[in-house]
């Protein structure tokens, strides 16, 4: 299986840890990317879910910490004195330091004076007073004087009182600015070359927006609008990469948004949310020169626009499947070991091992094949080392009861001074005890040994593989599957190897993408009709009726020219057997509850009807799948493997499937697998001809 042996492995080397040599099966992409990144080309990736997009822009990230070329810089918000909607942002280059920021001097806002001010001022006043009095003679000009000083101390002090007391608001004083609103904000400081990583549908994370202030979002009230500035992924990939995944929930203006900053490599800041105070602030141009990597499934192209597509200049599609060679599987168990290493789990048994590559296999749908959608692999790899390291449920409550009853004991918390109490104590009491007795003949005298403690030899095995792979808990349709075998498996009227019948025939499905293979029993009936029509009656469910149409068409075809031998054997048919316009043809996919039936059905549909058509017995011993075309030929279908097991299960002899996925079978053991490639071949091989 591998081109090394070992038993668990913990003996195998462990994994680098460049992140760009842990990204398996994707060579060509990485070299195609890599490029990308290093001449600073915009791309997109493509791929399954699961195959390494993600990881391999995490690997670029870590080669590009070590970027020297890179310079640091950083992104400092002040306020604009014309404008204050138009808040200014700086890059400057260099390590920031907090005195390269020049703060603007505005016009100072005049604060009232203070208590002690006006104490002050009361005292001198006194002092200025009683100056003046004594040298007035006049008592009536003493009063005078004495009179104007009170009333002009009572208005001052009133006045400072209100300004300090009651709070006079700074919009009171125009043209004036506190210095704490003026003063820049550092947004950004990058010191190595970034790698940003955004979701396509979140816009403020990925574009900017500005903060909501309820107070207005002017001083002296509110934010003002410079402190309020939110940078986007976009301006902190300013010199990097910017990373967007899932583009299937790009909204179309944050395209326009994107494809603006990739022409002008430049883009401001504005409010998102209309009803807020942001809406009416807007920044300058904000620079972000980037390389921008995209990447979603194989369909989510189509939701990009076309002019932002144009811009991108490598389109990857990366492979969810590999070659089953040495090399390759070499690599899958390089995969395995790094899985084990970066999520801390128990080691792997070497059988364990070889089923992680089966059912990589078994993902791919195909012997030669091993699947690359690594993520699910992953998963089946960690549900496993969960049952190897578990217990019973019932050891899990008794632990928690044990934690939380009772017989907890709770340390008591000493207070500082109690410790030094506590030792003072003890040496006292030490004094008072008893000498021990020298003849200790009697005694058993037990050695203490230091304990050492096992090392958890506790391994991942193939049971605990086995069992992941048989409740299906890694696929939410193969849970489904197993539950829908479970319960009407024994309700379906399949009975393998039965005596030949006329018109029945046992075809094959899969339920659900990563799901288990079924078997249906396909019956047909042809009745004469006086008018002239083909009727398909479903009785089952959601048939594909365009796979029984032309099933219909192409068997009345080859009986009604007779080029099938199995006419010529019967003696011919009767000009009336031959008028198949009266004839009406009803197909059931009988207790097909899952709406599994589909163009895989066409050729098992195809013999029903020939063998209605002639009267002549199918046999009951096979199951059939396969996709017919007009000229006869059975063309390949989906899930070969899982629907051979199927027939296992219900224990038929034989399953019937197309030449060119005889390739893909990985298990053939327990049955008779026969390829066909023509319609003609099975004539043989299903009709009961021993009679005739």
């Amino acid at each position: 299986m591998f081109s090394v042996q070992f038993n668990t492995t913990d003996e195998l080397p462990e994994p680098s840890p460049n992140l760009i040599n842990q990204v398996i099966g994707q060579d060509e992409a990485v070299k195609i990317v890599l490029s990308a990144v290093k001449n600073k080309r915009h791309a997109l990736l493509l791929g399954d879910p699961g195959v390494g997009k993600s990881m391999m822009v995490k690997a670029f990230g870590q080669l590009l910490e070590h970027s020297s070329e890179f310079k640091p810089y950083s992104l400092i918000a002040r306020p604009n004195m014309k404008n204050s909607e138009k808040p200014i942002v700086d890059l400057i280059e260099g390590r920031m330091i907090e005195e390269t920021i020049q703060t603007q001097n505005p016009k100072l806002m005049r604060q009232p004076p203070s208590i002690f001010t006006l104490l002050l001022g009361i005292i001198v006043s006194s002092l200025v007073l009683s100056y003046i009095l004594n040298g007035l003679s006049d008592p009536s000009s003493k009063f005078a004087v004495i009179a104007a000083i009170s009333v002009i101390g009572s208005l001052l002090v009133f006045l400072i009182l209100f300004l300090n007391i009651f709070g006079a608001t700074k919009a009171s004083m125009p043209n004036t600015v506190s210095p704490a609103d003026v003063k820049p904000v550092v947004l950004y400081e990058c010191k190595k070359r970034p790698l940003v990583r955004a979701s396509a549908y979140n816009t403020t994370k990925l574009l900017g927006d500005i903060k909501h202030c309820p107070l207005g979002g002017k001083p002296p009230i509110g934010t003002p609008p410079h402190k309020r500035v939110i940078l986007g992924a976009i301006h902190e990939a300013h010199k990097g990469i910017l990373y967007v995944d899932e583009i299937k929930t790009m909204p179309v203006d944050v395209q326009d948004y994107i494809l603006t900053a990739l022409q002008d490599k430049q883009l401001a800041i504005s409010g998102r949310n209309p009803n807020s105070s942001g809406a009416s602030v807007e920044t300058n141009p904000i620079p972000c020169d980037l390389t921008l990597i995209m990447s979603g499934n194989m369909d989510d192209a189509s939701n990009l626009r076309a002019p932002l597509l144009d811009r991108i200049d490598y389109k990857v599609v990366l492979k969810n499947k590999m070659d089953n060679n040495q090399e390759n599987r070499d690599k899958l168990l390089q995969f395995i070991v790094q899985e084990l290493k970066n999520n801390n789990l128990r080691p792997m048994t070497y059988e364990a091992c070889c089923e992680i590559v089966k059912m990589a296999q078994l993902l791919s749908g195909s012997k030669n094949k091993l699947t690359l959608r690594l993520r699910q692999v992953s998963n089946i790899i960690k549900m496993a080392n969960d049952i190897a390291t578990g217990k019973e449920l019932a050891e899990s409550i008794e632990e928690m009861s044990e934690e939380t009853g009772p017989e907890l004991t709770v340390k008591p918390v000493e207070k500082p001074g109690e410790k030094k109490k506590t030792k003072k104590i003890m040496k006292v009491v030490g004094k008072f005890k008893p000498k021990k007795s020298e003849d200790t003949s009697h005694k058993k005298i037990v050695s203490k040994a230091p304990v050492i403690e096992k090392e958890d030899e506790t391994v991942i095995s193939l049971e605990h593989i086995n069992e992941i792979v048989n409740t299906g808990i890694y696929s939410m349709t193969k849970q489904v599957a197993i539950d829908y075998l479970k319960n009407f498996k024994r309700y379906k009227n399949i009975v393998s190897n039965d005596v030949p019948k006329t018109g029945v025939i046992h075809g094959l499905a899969v339920l659900g993408a990563d799901g288990l293979g079924d078997v249906t029993k396909i019956i047909t009936k042809i009745v004469k009709s006086k008018h002239p029509r083909t009727n398909l009656l479903n009785i089952s469910g959601d048939i594909a009726k365009h796979s029984i149409t032309l099933a219909s068409a192409l068997s009345k075809k080859l009986v009604s020219d007779g080029t099938l031998s199995i006419a010529k054997a019967k003696g011919g048919l009767s000009k009336e057997d031959l008028d198949l316009a009266e004839h009406e043809i009803y197909i059931q996919f009988s207790q097909s509850y899952s709406k599994i039936d589909g163009d895989s059905a066409t050729a098992a549909a195809c013999l029903s009807i020939i063998s209605s058509l002639l009267n002549i017995p199918l046999k009951q011993d096979f199951c059939i799948t396969g996709s017919l075309d007009l000229n006869g030929d059975i063309l390949a279908i989906g899930g070969v493997n899982e629907k051979i097991n199927a027939a296992k299960e219900y224990g038929f002899k034989r399953v019937i499937i197309p030449q060119s996925n005889l390739e893909d079978v990985i298990d053939p053991e327990g049955i008779d697998v026969i390829a066909v490639t023509r319609l003609e071949e099975l004539i043989p091989l299903v009709f009961e001809l021993d009679n005739l």
